[in-house]
């Protein structure tokens, strides 16, 4: 009697043992991430990974040994197709950088998931992230992702410029800038009083609707139909406000259709004009000697218009399809989103970590609020310009009307033609906003 207990006891012994090394080597089996991302600042992106792989292991509420971050990246210009190339293809990525242009595309066609469905405190998100960006990350009522960074367009002028021509204070509408170009104009001080880029790119699409939404224009209503009239109105006003700039008043260069923000920016910097139309992070280096042959002149008004709303764009973190192969693999995924775009303990320390380290060192804006209340990213965008400003003009942001269509990006091309076409006085205004309404109801009912 006394061996079999001996026996019995050996043998759960070894029972134990064996289920131990079989739990330990479960738990050890690597985990390996594809991540798809683009390449602005490929060498930080790369430290926030390795960061990332050492957190999971040791610092995530769930921690997972073992992960490893595989990067692909493509140019952002590229990005879209490069994705779409892969995915119709039958590859995939766990983990992916979108622009708010590509949400509704690739989530109509199952590449990516909705983040709440499998982690619905995604949710909690919500009452600190601005609603335009929001809205962005948000498909069919889901919230898909989490924000990589967020902004949007401002108004800049030089202040020595207008100083010089005897102007006291930026405008507030469309006539004072036409009628303080004039003056800029008159007086010597620039050729080309104000630019934005309106290039046909994506670029173009955030310009084109800072300048619609200023004057308190409506493209496309919450059911997804064209509101827009296409023989007067704000959308109407304003192209034909841009039109006559160019070809009439001449306070716009006519090279603009041939621009990127990126262009206006550098322009900007050379003292080559008064007013810009950018993105918030471009501002950064307005004021930035060594940089800027205008450092110390450059501040943020807000937008002219009736309105004074403004363009507000998105690109966010995704989960793809793919990580949902494996209950730790899909783990091991949302860890990497929140990790870089949401609120986590790091050292120690809870707070938006890899949106903070954008915003101190890269400029980058952010639809976090609280992140307003951080000391230091409060000192660097105040030597952008007026953080009050900043920080009003971002409540006066909305998201691009219609991009929750799955067709957006398909119709936002030929807006972009098409407008520009009205703009050289190829087409009358109204023939082009027909020529878009149609395209829209026809890839609607299509």
């Amino acid at each position: 009697m006394k061996k079999i207990f001996i026996l019995m006891v050996c043998f759960f012994i070894l029972a134990a043992s064996v289920f131990a090394g079989a739990q330990k080597e479960e738990a050890e089996v690597p985990v390996t991430l594809k991540f798809a991302g683009w390449t602005y600042d490929l060498e930080k992106v790369t430290e926030n990974l390795a960061r990332y792989e050492e957190w999971v292991a040791t610092e995530a509420d769930t921690p997972i040994p073992g992960v490893a971050v595989e990067m692909d990246d493509a140019g952002y210009g590229e990005f879209d197709t490069h994705i779409t190339t892969t995915f119709a293809a039958g590859g995939s990525y766990d983990v992916l950088y979108s622009s708010d242009h590509w949400l509704s595309k690739w989530a109509e066609a199952g590449w990516v998931v909705p983040l709440e469905d499998h982690f619905p405190e995604v949710r909690n998100y919500i009452q600190d992230i601005a609603p335009y960006s929001v809205e962005a990350m948000t498909y069919k009522g889901k919230l898909y992702g989490l924000p990589y960074y967020t902004d949007v367009m401002y108004f800049v002028y030089n202040k020595k410029m207008l100083a010089d021509a005897g102007i006291k204070a930026p405008p507030t509408t469309w006539d004072e800038v036409k009628e303080q170009a004039l003056k800029l104009k008159k007086a010597g001080i620039t050729a080309d009083p104000m630019m934005v880029g309106l290039k046909a790119g994506s670029w173009f699409d955030e310009a084109f609707f800072a300048l619609i939404y200023s004057e308190g224009g409506s493209l496309i209503d919450k059911n997804l139909n064209p509101v827009f009239r296409t023989d007067s109105g704000p959308v109407y006003d304003m192209i034909e406000w841009v039109k006559g700039s160019i070809n009439d008043t001449k306070i716009i260069p006519r090279k603009v259709l041939e621009m990127t923000a990126v262009d206006v920016q550098q322009a900007f910097k050379k003292g080559d004009t008064a007013f810009a139309i950018v993105p918030g992070y471009m501002i950064r280096e307005f004021n930035t000697p060594g940089i800027s042959d205008v450092a110390g002149q450059a501040d943020v008004a807000m937008m002219p218009g009736k309105s004074h709303f403004t363009d507000g764009y998105s690109r966010m973190y995704l989960m793809g399809k793919s990580a949902l192969r494996e209950e730790k693999v899909k783990q091991a995924s949302w860890n990497l989103i929140e990790f870089m775009g949401g609120e986590t303990t790091v050292d120690g320390t809870k707070a938006y970590h890899i949106a903070r380290r954008w915003a101190i060192e890269n400029g980058l804006g952010f639809s976090v609020l609280s992140l307003w209340n951080d000391p230091e990213v409060n000192k660097v965008f105040s030597n952008m310009g007026n953080t009050e400003v900043m920080k009003a003009q971002k409540e006066k942001a909305k998201s691009k009307e219609g991009i929750s269509a799955p067709w957006f990006a398909e119709w936002i091309s030929l807006v972009r033609t098409e407008v520009q076409k009205a703009i050289i006085g190829e087409e009358k205004t109204s023939s082009v906003l027909d020529t878009i309404k149609k395209q829209w109801v026809d890839l609607k009912r299509e």
